[in-house]
């Protein structure tokens, strides 16, 4: 597993962790800045001189800052669009690659209103649509690549901490610490079990919603 972040120290402290699980030669970190081109390609070469071919990419990127909503564009959308289509370049048979996986990390809030984000959740919203175009049958039969999403529901990180600070109003920031109170615990490990769910079935453009207390479920398009 490489493990690529913006965050160098956060990151090798994640990867330090893994690797005491699992031995020093399964897992890597590599600086990552996904609203770069060169970045994204750089980590994948990574990855590939370490562990040969790669055939699981997941897109989790992601900020929360309503204020700069140029930057969470670019993160959060852009980041996810560099890796989708990076990984079609990769991975595609019709590139000369063997196929594989692309899973987007969107959230519940790409799925329903988000009044509280409007433009993290927006962007989240282009990640499930996104992931529902390329995850078509059409694009799997040309590429041999699936598309997935994984939609967790809203819980208390760091990024819900920081989101309260660069929120889009004050109004909405008072609102969200209130929110924020009432929001039940979520272990990474329900996370993890429901991506490893959503691998396993191998639903091609399916978006996979993963809520506390709550058996991970798809939400299809409204139309089709």
């Amino acid at each position: 597993v490489c493990v690529a972040d913006v965050d160098t120290a956060t990151g090798s402290a994640t990867v330090q962790e893994l690797q005491d699980q699992h031995g020093a030669d399964n897992v890597i970190f590599a600086h990552c800045d996904v609203t770069k081109d060169e970045d994204f390609k750089g980590a994948w070469e990574t990855t590939e001189e370490k562990f040969g071919k790669v055939n699981l990419l997941i897109n989790n990127a992601g900020i929360g800052n309503e204020q700069n909503w140029q930057k969470t564009i670019n993160v959060n959308l852009g980041g996810c669009m560099r890796g989708t289509l990076l990984g079609l370049e990769k991975l595609g048979v019709n590139k000369g690659g063997e196929g594989g996986v692309v899973v987007n990390i969107s959230s519940i809030t790409g799925l329903k209103a988000a009044p509280f984000g409007p433009i993290y959740g927006a962007t989240k919203h282009a990640i499930v649509g996104l992931t529902r175009n390329l995850g078509s049958d059409f694009h799997l039969k040309v590429s041999g690549v699936k598309v997935q999403a994984l939609c967790p529901s809203l819980v208390k990180t760091d990024l819900l901490v920081n989101s309260i600070k660069s929120a889009f109003s004050t109004e909405v920031a008072q609102a969200l610490s209130k929110f924020a109170g009432t929001l039940k615990d979520m272990s990474a490990e329900t996370v993890a079990n429901a991506l490893m769910k959503l691998l396993e079935e191998g639903r091609n453009g399916g978006c996979m919603v993963v809520e506390a207390e709550k058996d991970p479920y798809y939400v299809d398009a409204p139309l089709s």
